[in-house]
């Protein structure tokens, strides 16, 4: 049976981290290059296995299709009429370097840095804030929910990233994530009877040099989105 938790690639579990774990969303109707059928991405990747794979840049031109796309339709999965309506993020690209690319929403402070080899990073104006003033952009400290494949019983709550990724396995699909200079993890939460773990995982995002660089000095001239009833 499919289980988004997993990565799509390897199969094993996949707890996300901004920098070392992503998701693609079934709606999103991104073609999954995976698949032994033809089908939409549904679930986490480990950016790891992103960068291993034969597949990615496959996965990489779908991916960039994605997200300059607006409201378009996309073929069905097997090509019967009417196809399938989706909306991509309608990003617009403003810079394009040797390890990556970067788009720049048309409607909101948000950013979408995507590397050539595959993984991806989106931005926030507290992030690029950040970058304009030398210091190292961080993840929101947003609470994440995820199952886990097992219980890992009562102790969960005295991991700590390095440990949770261990009991599962897949420690080495992380890097250095686990190292705290890199990600913060706090426990939050577990409900043992589904397995549903919150955790809260602040990560310094490793950006490209390149990509850094643009952004410093995009961020001197950028001005913020607002409307017309902010302020009123």
């Amino acid at each position: 049976m499919h289980d988004i938790n997993c990565c799509q690639i390897c199969g094993k579990p996949a707890p996300p981290v901004d920098g070392w774990c992503g998701e693609v969303i079934g709606y999103r109707l991104v073609p999954d290059p995976w698949a032994a059928s033809p089908s939409f991405l549904d679930g986490n990747l480990h950016f790891s296995c992103l960068e291993e794979s034969d597949k990615r840049e496959a996965f990489h031109g779908e991916f960039l299709r994605f997200v300059q796309a607006g409201h378009e339709e996309v073929d069905s999965l097997d090509g019967t009429l009417p196809p399938l309506t989706r909306m991509g993020l309608g990003m617009s690209p403003v810079f394009s370097g040797d390890a990556c690319d970067i788009f720049q929403s048309r409607v909101s402070d948000r950013w979408m840095v995507v590397k050539k080899c595959g993984p991806w990073l989106g931005l926030g104006l507290p992030q690029l804030r950040a970058i304009s003033e030398g210091a190292p952009p961080v993840s929101p400290s947003d609470v994440t929910r995820y199952r886990l494949p097992v219980d890992l019983g009562d102790q969960i709550g005295t991991y700590g990233l390095a440990d949770l990724l261990g009991a599962l396995g897949v420690r080495h699909r992380y890097a250095d994530a686990a190292d705290p200079a890199r990600v913060e993890y706090r426990f939050v939460d577990y409900y043992a009877p589904k397995h549903l773990l919150d955790y809260i995982a602040v990560a310094r995002l490793p950006l490209p040099d390149e990509a850094r660089a643009f952004l410093a000095a995009h961020a001197r001239t950028y001005t913020p989105v607002t409307f017309d009833d902010e302020g009123a």
